[in-house]
Formats: structure tokens, C-alpha cells, sequence
């Protein structure tokens, strides 16, 4: 199973994030944009995993609030992404993960943690540069991880939450 422990996003900002995709398409930026239903803020990318790791998930030492603050391109991965305001909680709650993950013997991409949403890949910039796109000011708790399997069905991305630590939101988007 291809795996990756990630934050389930609230429809709110999965909306949120669709009307920000939509205002960048308008603005002329072509890009392979990611189904909203497999927006996520990922933690730890586990790659290709046999087993069933929800055990090993934390939960955040409490609830805590992340807020969507601007957006950004990863030149080398080709990627274009919304950015989450600074946290402590967050990268606590990353480092948790990843700490779990290493005493395990699961291996994971242990790049630094750049808290981000993919939005979309491949994008090609009118101009060669990011359009000045106001980001909507929409926030969250964060209460939960969840584990999710990535895998294609006729053809299409799917990403199902498979286990959780604490409740994940339904996903009514």
C-alpha cells in the first residue's frame, strides 16, 4: 500500500482551497490542480508500506488552530501550494509523527517539514510568475492524524483515509 500520514482538512478550507485553485486557473496559471477531495496537509510521506500503521499515529497534545496564509511554487518538485501559518503545534505534532515512524523501522521521506497544501503540478506561470492572489483567511483545529492509502481507481487519484488517531472530519465536500 502506498501510505502517507497526513491532517484531514475541514470543508471549509477544502472550499476554500477550490475557489483559490479556481481564481488561479482564472488567472491564467495551467497546472494538473488536485481534486479537492484529495486536499490534505501531509505530516510524513511513507511510500509503499504492507501494513496498517494507525497504531502508531499520535494525537496532538491538544487541539490547535491552523490558518491558510499565502501561496507559494517548489520549483524543484514542480509544485504550487497553500502555505500554513507558522505553528509550534504543528511541527510538534509532525515530529511526533516522524519520531514514531524512525522508532518502528518505517521508513518515510525525512526532507524538513515545510507545512503546505498542494494545490496543483506542473504549473505553468503566466509570465513566469506566481498572479498576486489574496488567499483566503480560513483556519481550522487541528484535533486528529489520519492515515491515508494512496491508490488509483479507473484512472483516477484516491486518497481514503484508512485510520485515524481521534476523530478525522466526514468528508461532505
Amino acid at each position: 500500500m502506498r501510505l502517507f500520514v497526513a491532517v484531514q482538512l475541514s470543508p471549509d478550507v477544502k472550499r476554500a482551497l477550490t475557489q483559490l485553485q479556481n481564481r488561479l486557473r482564472e488567472a491564467g496559471v495551467s497546472a494538473r490542480y488536485v481534486d479537492p477531495d484529495n486536499l490534505h496537509l501531509t505530516l510524513a510521506f511513507i511510500g509503499e508500506w504492507p501494513d496498517d500503521i494507525t497504531p502508531l499515529l499520535p494525537r496532538p497534545e491538544a487541539p490547535f488552530s491552523i490558518t491558510l496564509t499565502h501561496i507559494g511554487v517548489f520549483k524543484r518538485a514542480n509544485v504550487l501550494w497553500a502555505g500554513i501559518a507558522p505553528s509550534r503545534e504543528l511541527f510538534d505534532l509532525a515530529a511526533r509523527v516522524r519520531t514514531r515512524l524512525t522508532a518502528a523501522g518505517i521508513p518515510f521521506d525525512a526532507g524538513a517539514f515545510t507545512p503546505h497544501i498542494t494545490l496543483a503540478r506542473k504549473p505553468i506561470l503566466p509570465g513566469g510568475a506566481l498572479p498576486q492572489i489574496e488567499i483566503p483567511p480560513v483556519g481550522m483545529t487541528v484535533d486528529s492524524v489520519c492515515l491515508y492509502w494512496s491508490h488509483r481507481i479507473k484512472d483516477k487519484l484516491v486518497y481514503t483515509v484508512i485510520g485515524r488517531s481521534g476523530i478525522c472530519q466526514e468528508d461532505d465536500t
